[in-house]
């Protein structure tokens, strides 16, 4: 069962109101991508600074356990934790920007390879996820360019963790970078 980010969210507000779904996420992916070795609960837990109650340690056991298997699948099925599309845009994109500011600080903490383990196309998705981890909203006139824009950044993100998880992890990450691309001639916000 994947994790759901209302349920989640519900959950934190209850007893750890200064998380959000959104960075526990990250914050495993993070580790993950990392090419750390086993991970559980009490290591993001250090990671974050903070103690977990019971209830939202079983709950970061199962999303530890679930990312992992995502991760590993070949058919790409891993997907950020992000609100769904009934939120508004700006909280979607402040909550990207919390993934992206966890999944780097976790990255960073749990990173023990020498930096040619990354190459080039490891740095270069390193570094766009922590651009993006300063993303602000900035409202415009045309809501459904932004709106495709916004989707467009959380599917690059999506495959730049993909593509460090895979080539950390001794997986074949040539099968990920390709769809990473941008498209040529794209002039999206990430360039």
């Amino acid at each position: 069962m994947s994790p759901d980010y209302s349920m989640m969210q519900q959950l934190l507000v209850s007893s750890l109101p200064e998380y959000t779904p959104a960075v526990l996420h990250g914050t495993v992916t993070g580790l993950l991508s990392s090419g750390a070795p086993d991970i559980d609960e009490e290591d993001v837990a250090t990671l974050l600074q903070c103690e977990f109650p019971p209830v939202i340690g079983r709950l970061l056991e199962m999303l530890i356990s679930n990312t992992r298997e995502q991760l590993q699948e070949q058919d790409f099925s891993f997907q950020l934790l992000l609100p769904q599309d009934d939120a508004t845009l700006a909280t979607r994109v402040e909550e990207l920007g919390l993934w992206c500011e966890s999944f780097t600080a976790a990255f960073s903490a749990g990173f023990v390879q020498s930096e040619t383990a990354l190459g080039s196309e490891g740095r270069e998705a390193l570094t766009d996820i922590a651009q993006l981890a300063a993303l602000v909203d900035e409202a415009g006139d045309d809501m459904e360019d932004q709106e495709e824009d916004y989707m467009e950044l959380v599917e690059y993100v999506r495959m730049a963790a993909l593509t460090l998880y895979q080539q950390l992890s001794g997986l074949d990450a040539q099968a990920a970078i390709a769809p990473m691309q941008p498209p040529a001639g794209d002039d999206t916000v990430l360039h």
